[in-house]
């Protein structure tokens, strides 16, 4: 399905359930001028947006995909690959932090059974080419504090994504101003603030492979 005939469906659909391009907008947390802009085919919503789209319409996800008002008139076309016309893939960020802060445990629990009591954590380059280590520290208290770490800048990480300037004024303008690139923007936010929380586990790996 394009984004004309999607657009001719979802405005139909509105229509039927009574709500103006404001009223879905306000449901949306966008703009009336980016639902005028998917209606009129110029656009396709967020895909973080399908959902709560659906809902506002009185419509199941898959009905929405298929552009099927539940009336047993469906579309011409289908949308089976709805989600392809998306950019970036769908990723669950919100389980990301976890994930990660896991897996900088999981490491660190590894490496107490692998390695010494003691960890080399610097290493000089000598003359001869070979690696000197010149900083020697205990084993859990180096594991202890990238632990620490990654535990902090989890809550740190949470926090942020949910602060009202990301997920209030930043994003929803955004996708109003620009649905097509939205998608985008949220990946880059993601991933700038997902790169601190891999300091901690690539840290624990180097100390793990070195040593």
């Amino acid at each position: 399905m394009d984004a004309k005939a999607f657009g001719s469906f979802l405005a139909e659909t509105r229509k039927t359930r009574g709500l103006t391009q404001n009223d879905l907008a306000e449901q949306l947390h966008v703009t009336d001028k980016a639902v005028s802009r998917w209606e009129r085919g110029l656009g396709f919503p967020d895909i973080n947006t399908l959902e709560p789209l659906a809902e506002a319409l009185g419509l199941t996800l898959s009905q929405l995909m298929h552009a099927d008002r539940g009336d047993g008139q469906p579309a011409e076309q289908s949308l089976e690959d709805f989600f392809a016309m998306f950019s970036p893939v769908r990723i669950q960020w919100q389980t990301v932090p976890s994930a990660l802060f896991w897996l900088t445990v999981g490491v660190a629990v590894a490496a107490q059974f692998l390695l010494p009591a003691s960890v080399t954590v610097q290493w000089t380059l000598q003359d001869s080419g070979v690696l000197f280590p010149t900083r020697i520290l205990s084993k859990p208290l180096v594991y202890l504090f990238c632990i620490g770490f990654s535990a902090l800048y989890t809550q740190i990480w949470k926090h942020a994504e949910c602060g009202f300037f990301i997920s209030k004024v930043l994003i929803p303008w955004w996708k109003g101003y620009h649905p097509k690139l939205a998608p985008w923007l949220e990946l880059t936010i993601h991933l700038a603030l997902a790169w601190p929380s891999l300091t901690p586990l690539f840290v624990e790996t180097m100390i793990l492979l070195f040593n």
